[in-house]
C-alpha cells in the first residue's frame, strides 16, 4: 500500500472567509448582549423573600419603582417609565394606560427602605382605576 507524501511547498491555502464570518458574528453578539445587560432602571434595593419566583410574563408588564425620597424612608420617589412623578400624575397616567388596555398589568419594583403607606397608596391608586394584577419584585433569599 502506498501513501502519498506531500511534497514541501505544496498548495495548503485555509479558507479565511468562513473564520472571518463567525468573527463579525461573534461581535454582534456580545455588542448586543452588552446592550440589553445595560438597560436602564432606576437603582433600588430590593427586598429579600424566602419563596420569590420569577413571573414568567415579566416583560409583559408596566414597570413602576418606588424608592425612599430621603434616609428616613418617610418620603418616596415614583418612576414610571424612568420618569419621576408624584401621585397624582402617577393616578391620571394608569387610569389612562388602563382606559387603553384593560388587561394592563403592573410589576412594582420596591425598594425595601421605602415605608409601607407608600406603596399602599400605589396600589391603592391602582385599584382605583380596575387594576387587580400587580406583582412585586424581590430577590430570592438563598435559604
Amino acid at each position: 500500500m502506498k501513501f502519498k507524501i506531500p511534497m514541501e511547498g505544496g498548495d495548503d491555502d485555509i479558507n479565511m472567509a468562513p473564520m472571518i464570518d463567525m468573527v463579525f458574528l461573534l461581535l454582534i453578539f456580545f455588542m448586543v448582549a452588552s446592550q440589553l445587560a445595560s438597560m436602564e432602571r432606576v437603582p433600588v434595593e430590593l427586598p429579600v423573600a424566602d419563596k420569590s419566583k420569577v413571573p414568567d410574563e415579566a416583560r409583559d408588564r408596566q414597570l413602576i419603582t418606588i424608592r425612599p425620597a430621603d434616609e428616613s424612608g418617610e418620603g418616596a420617589e415614583i418612576f414610571m417609565n424612568l420618569q419621576s412623578i408624584d401621585l397624582e400624575t402617577f393616578s391620571s397616567q394608569i387610569g389612562d394606560m388602563y382606559a387603553a388596555n384593560e388587561n394592563l398589568k403592573v410589576y412594582l419594583r420596591a425598594d425595601k427602605n421605602v415605608k409601607y403607606k407608600h406603596i399602599k397608596e400605589l396600589m391603592n391608586a391602582c385599584a382605583g382605576v380596575g387594576i387587580v394584577d400587580v406583582i412585586f419584585g424581590t430577590f430570592e433569599s438563598g435559604n
